[in-house]
């Protein structure tokens, strides 16, 4: 039996889009699977057979009695994710299906482009963020079974020191770094804490950032350059709705991959009270939790000098973990075994 892992290729982008997968992708390598790689690709146009015989030609190696964690979405089509799953099936392949991101949460409605909670039936075994979105599917009408990873994981093996943050080096400030059309509050940014911003944007909202004094708009930068430059200060991971997405109220869920970003680099959170990456940011002293930005003056200017070093010292040990793949290697490892021994108990201490 072989196991298998895929990565989406695509061009760089500025977003975690390819870089979230590809440290997947990565960590299985490094724990004895092999990579598939699925090229992104308009397949538009293209028949069913085509698209057969390509994920064939994409799998051509696997053997019946072998399994696949696959990533979904894989960016590609609908059709796409749901042919793969079922290929997989007639060919006697196993799929682990390894959650990135629900459409049907994120938009408050079922999308258009796949049957979401369908899909996920056809898979042998999910793992998701968390067990608020495994309670959340279930509630959906998903009941295949489920394992949490609890966070992502930003890989990163060099520098191990010079990402650990010196409380004398810490400024009592906010950086937010990620794709900012999910910010838009930023625009109006009128607190009195000073906020270094990085990411994409829009033209208007580009101009509204260049205008507001109280905001260092830094624009764009690659994953090695962003990690280099970001200051050190509190991570501020929250989103705010659009007209047609419901990125805040999708926090309760998710646990955004920017959470990973500042924690593996020696930075403290910001979270929403009620997101569901709070209960691990509370819990391990990561962060501070708040109900509205309203109180982020406040909280950043009554925490002690002595809260925030041993605030900076948990983060710097928790980072370690998510630089070496920790999470997703339990993520992992735990869908092996509901896959492959659906019926043993482990033991409470190896828990």
């Amino acid at each position: 039996m072989q196991k298998w892992i895929t990565d989406i290729v695509q061009g760089r982008t500025f977003d975690a889009t390819r870089q979230a997968k590809q440290d997947i992708a990565n960590i299985g390598e490094a724990m004895g699977y092999k990579v598939a790689n699925i090229f992104r690709y308009n397949d538009v146009g293209e028949s069913d057979d085509a698209m057969l015989a390509r994920i064939d030609g994409i799998t051509a190696a696997f053997e019946r009695g072998d399994f696949v964690v696959y990533q979904f979405p894989s960016l590609n089509s609908g059709r796409f994710d749901t042919f793969f799953v079922e290929q997989m099936h007639r060919r006697g392949v196993q799929l682990i299906c390894l959650v990135h991101d629900v459409a049907t949460m994120r938009d408050q409605q079922a999308p258009t482009w796949i049957d979401e909670i369908g899909y996920f039936n056809e898979c042998d075994v999910l793992i998701v963020h968390n067990r608020r979105m495994a309670d959340k599917l279930k509630e959906l009408g998903v009941t295949t079974p489920m394992v949490c990873q609890y966070l992502l994981d930003y890989l990163d093996t060099n520098h191990d020191d010079r990402y650990e943050t010196k409380f004398e080096d810490f400024h009592r400030g906010v950086v937010l770094a990620g794709n900012i059309l999910k910010s838009r509050y930023l625009a109006d940014w009128d607190h009195e804490t000073p906020i270094t911003v990085f990411g994409v944007t829009d033209d208007e909202l580009d101009k509204k950032l260049d205008a507001n004094p109280k905001i260092d708009f830094r624009g764009q930068r690659w994953r090695w350059d962003l990690i280099q430059e970001m200051p050190r200060m509190f991570g501020l991971a929250w989103d705010s709705d659009t007209e047609s997405y419901k990125y805040n109220d999708y926090t309760r869920y998710n646990h955004p991959h920017k959470v990973a970003m500042y924690l593996s680099h020696g930075l403290p959170i910001i979270v929403w009270r009620q997101a569901a990456v709070a209960d691990i940011i509370v819990k391990n002293g990561l962060g501070i939790a708040i109900d509205s930005l309203d109180q982020i003056d406040d909280v950043i200017q009554n925490i002690s000098d002595d809260e925030l070093k041993q605030m900076l010292n948990n983060v710097n040990r928790f980072g370690r973990l998510i630089r070496d793949g920790w999470f997703t290697r339990q993520g992992l490892q735990a869908a092996e075994m509901k896959l492959l021994a659906p019926d043993f108990e482990i033991p409470a201490d190896l828990k």
